[in-house]
């Protein structure tokens, strides 16, 4: 009986590229996967940021303080905010990660933003969960 198998060498080279398709295989379905579920939570993103709203009921400057008073207008929570203050001789503060939770449409909340030298000529508020959302006021 003279019997000849697939040489060491072979087998090993066969099992390596069968290794390797298989593990592009799984890449590509991988980023498909991935890229989809990340579209998806996107649009669901955007979705919700379209419900959200809010307004500054009230804003007050004081002893280099500004204080606003923030109302959830929406039906979405609204969290995080980012406030800019411009006053009267051109000079800008900003103001990130204030938190206020305004949970549900009629939650409020106030931010005071400090260090402000000169009465303020405008101020704005936006969402940093929803980017899109943004308020302008007047503040004395």
């Amino acid at each position: 009986m003279d019997t000849k198998g697939v040489s060491p060498l072979i087998a090993a080279v066969l099992l390596l590229l069968v290794a390797v398709g298989i593990g592009a295989i799984v890449w590509v379905w991988t980023t498909g996967f991935v890229g989809q579920a990340t579209s998806e939570a996107g649009q669901v993103t955007k979705q919700m940021c379209a419900k959200g709203r809010f307004e500054v009921t009230s804003c007050s400057y004081s002893s280099q303080t500004v204080t606003l008073w923030l109302k959830n207008t929406g039906d979405i929570d609204l969290n995080s905010f980012r406030v800019v203050v411009k006053d009267s001789a051109g000079n800008v503060t900003v103001s990130d990660n204030n938190n206020v939770d305004l949970e549900d449409r009629g939650g409020m909340g106030s931010i005071t933003v400090s260090n402000i030298t000169n009465t303020p000529s405008s101020v704005e508020v936006y969402s940093t969960d929803c980017p899109n959302l943004s308020v302008s006021t007047d503040c004395s």
